[in-house]
């Protein structure tokens, strides 16, 4: 049986992270051995031929922490990578608020299903785990605006409720084809090895964001996978198109803008940028959208229309030879709060 012995981090220290503070993430602790087969319940991601460079999808279960989320959140910034996270919902819930959440899915992330309490599905009836996952999908909900639409399975055990995901649940199972068991301690150069000996486009790797190792081994996984052309994304299955609704739905004149930036364009003499913003104190649109470019003063681009939606051009000359990834915000329009992260992306190569 594949399962992990690393437990939830489910102290209180640090309660309800403010949306000001940092960025919210969340981690995760499900297990796989390091056999050759896929893990965790999901058969392995398909990418499409067209694809232009290799994806490899980042997942972090079992948060968030209080500390190493956020820092996790502003390393994934500076790589322009979009991730997955599995959050016990128990522990977000009582850590983080719905500020906080949007802050995380406006850079581009997605959360999914991880159960309440990090509990086996094996060992529980089919109604104690409907009903433990149930009540993480609520929880959750009340936090996004919207359901969560994958679940992983704690141990990668789903147990009776299997069937019950898709008809009843209305969620896909969400596995993992690479587990370097970094909750171990190992090395990094051995974590590294690893995931090496596993390469494969569409390879999912599981991760914890909860151990101060896990920064180190992620910055390594980006750096030298970015270097070669590889590109992070947040798992398919888990992107929910009921964000922007969620988002117009839910916010309040005065709070902070909500959005999200959609993959970068190659275009002729340049990149093309599209996405959403929306701002309550401007319902008919009219939101600013500024950013920063390498070797630039940050710009502003809009305003939306009432679709709330932006679109620019990134020339190649102002791009230049710089790696850096371009980094969005939406302005905030109300007499508070600040500005919105809507994460930063990498420049496809020309």
């Amino acid at each position: 049986m594949t399962a992990s012995t690393a437990l939830p981090d489910l102290s209180a220290t640090g309660r309800k992270l403010r949306t000001l503070l940092l960025s919210s993430a969340l981690a995760a602790a499900v297990l796989v051995g390091l056999s050759g087969e896929p893990a965790g319940g999901s058969d392995v991601v398909s990418v499409p031929d067209e694809t232009p460079a290799p994806v490899m999808y980042l997942t972090f279960d079992d948060g968030p922490h209080w500390l190493f989320t956020p820092m996790l959140l502003d390393l994934l910034d500076r790589y322009g990578a979009r991730v997955s996270f599995f959050p016990t919902a128990e522990a977000i819930v009582d850590r983080w608020d719905a500020a906080t959440t949007r802050d995380l899915l406006n850079r581009g992330h997605t959360i999914g299903n991880h159960t309440w309490h990090h509990s086996d599905l094996s060992r529980m009836s089919a109604d104690e785990a409907f009903s433990e996952v149930a009540m993480a999908s609520s929880g959750l909900e009340r936090l996004m605006g919207f359901s969560p639409t994958c679940f992983r399975a704690p141990y990668g055990e789903v147990g009776e409720i299997a069937a019950m995901l898709g008809p009843r649940l209305g969620m896909s199972l969400a596995g993992w084809t690479a587990d370097p068991q970094e909750w171990r301690d190992p090395p990094i150069q051995d974590a590294m090895s690893y995931l090496h000996g596993r390469e494969r486009d569409g390879l999912v790797v599981l991760f914890h964001d909860r151990k101060w190792l896990t920064l180190h081994i992620v910055e390594q996984v980006l750096k030298e996978y970015s270097d070669r052309g590889w590109v992070f994304d947040a798992l398919p299955a888990c992107m929910s198109d009921d964000l922007a609704a969620a988002a117009m739905h839910s916010l309040a004149p005065g709070d902070a803008p909500a959005g999200r930036v959609n993959p970068a364009q190659r275009v002729s003499g340049g990149t093309l940028v599209t996405g959403w913003a929306f701002d309550a104190d401007l319902p008919a649109g009219g939101l600013y959208v500024r950013y920063t470019i390498p070797g630039s003063e940050p710009l502003l681009a809009g305003p939306t229309g009432v679709d709330h939606r932006f679109e620019f051009q990134v020339d190649s000359v102002s791009a230049g030879d710089d790696e850096s990834p371009v980094c969005l915000w939406a302005v905030n329009a109300g007499p508070r709060r600040h500005d919105a992260s809507l994460g930063c992306l990498q420049l496809p190569e020309s």
